[in-house]
């Protein structure tokens, strides 16, 4: 069976490097001399392969037959090319509502400051656990990412993983997402009230 995926490491004076399935985590080796005649330039990190998975003599995972794949690269050019959807209509009608409750006196500026601080954390986090997870290294716990949508980054976590495309798919992990942004939203408006009054 063909596999598609990315590309995530290349060492091109070597000729091999890396290639991960898209919605997996497993990665496997490709050689140059497992490219199919007639390519028409060397890989680079980042390509968009097809591919067949083989196991090697040594028991590890190999791509053959592998060949670029023109059709999803122009997906994936359209897919991280910025266009204006729900995530980004939230978190603007946000941040507008943090900044008209904090001129109302109605937020304290801390909690104000901390969303859009704390969305900027998200952001680097979940980007560092994406690369973590295409080159194979230590990755994020799950926990971490959701402990940083409850405590006020979720417009952050949200908007990355639209754009990175990262934990966007696996249901599990976002039903406990949207569950933690619910707690942060309730936990705002019980906790503001008694903030202010102090």
């Amino acid at each position: 069976m063909r596999e598609q995926g990315w590309l995530v490491e290349w060492d091109d004076a070597r000729g091999f490097g890396f290639v991960v399935t898209h919605g997996g985590d497993q990665r496997v080796f490709v050689h140059v001399r497992q490219f199919a005649p007639g390519r028409a330039r060397r890989p680079r990190q980042g390509d968009i392969l097809v591919y067949e998975v083989k196991r090697g003599e040594r028991g590890r995972l190999i791509a053959d037959a592998v060949r670029f794949s023109s059709a999803a690269k122009r997906q994936a050019r359209d897919t991280r090319r910025a266009h204006w959807g729900l995530a980004e209509t939230v978190a603007l009608l946000w941040g507008m509502g943090l900044i008209a409750m904090l001129l109302t006196d109605k937020i304290p500026w801390q909690v104000a400051a901390g969303y859009p601080l704390l969305s900027v954390v998200a952001w680097l986090v979940y980007q560092k656990d994406k690369r973590a997870a295409g080159s194979g290294r230590w990755r994020t716990p799950e926990s971490t990412l959701q402990l940083l949508a409850l405590l006020g980054g979720w417009p952050g976590a949200w908007l990355a993983q639209k754009y990175l495309r990262h934990k966007s798919s696996k249901t599990s992990f976002q039903i406990t997402f949207w569950f933690m942004v619910a707690l942060n939203l309730m936990g705002l408006f019980w906790l503001v009230p008694r903030l202010l009054a102090v």
